[in-house]
């Protein structure tokens, strides 16, 4: 179970990093584009320049599901090493908590504002302004599952670590 979870959420964390990266390659053509009309052209298109903040919002909020995953979110690193070895992994309890609940309240207030903003339009765009604030709530819950599943592997290796025997120590029946 705990194998197919933690597959499942590495390829949530590849899906959302990729979708990620691409959105910003989106984005950055359209930034040049947004350049290209205003400066060369003489005749700016207003939509590509928020659409493309739009994607840029989508793309930090889906990157942070990889950031978690890696640890690359929440420098923490220092104070948890400095703990004693038996000791780290509730400071890793303690802070995946904490984000956990954290997110949990950006998933739930993102779902309340997308719904809030539902009936408002993009002007240059003409679609709704929830698309863009959706990307809190889908954002926040890909990454709490990155969050889960990292906890998990660090539960894991902590149980491995705790039942493996000691260096030095001699396994009963091995010969010296």
């Amino acid at each position: 179970m705990f194998s197919l979870f933690s597959a499942l959420a590495q390829g949530l964390v590849r899906l959302t990093h990729n979708l990620a990266a691409l959105l910003l390659a989106v984005a950055v053509a359209l930034v040049f584009y947004q350049v290209f009309t205003r400066f060369i052209l003489g005749n700016p298109a207003s939509w590509s320049e928020i659409l493309a903040r739009g994607l840029i919002i989508w793309s930090v909020f889906l990157v942070s599901a990889a950031a978690f995953w890696h640890g690359a979110m929440i420098a923490i690193g220092l104070f948890i090493s400095r703990l004693p070895t038996h000791l780290r992994i509730h400071g890793h309890r303690l802070v995946c908590a904490a984000v956990l609940t954290l997110l949990g309240l950006l998933v739930w207030q993102g779902y309340l504002i997308t719904a809030r903003v539902s009936r408002q339009q993009i002007a240059m765009l003409e679609i709704s302004m929830s698309w863009f604030y959706a990307a809190i709530p889908v954002g926040c819950a890909a990454a709490a599952i990155a969050v889960i599943a990292r906890q998990l592997v660090r539960e894991q290796e902590h149980r491995r670590a705790r039942h493996a025997p000691a260096m030095g120590e001699r396994q009963a029946g091995e010969h010296p």
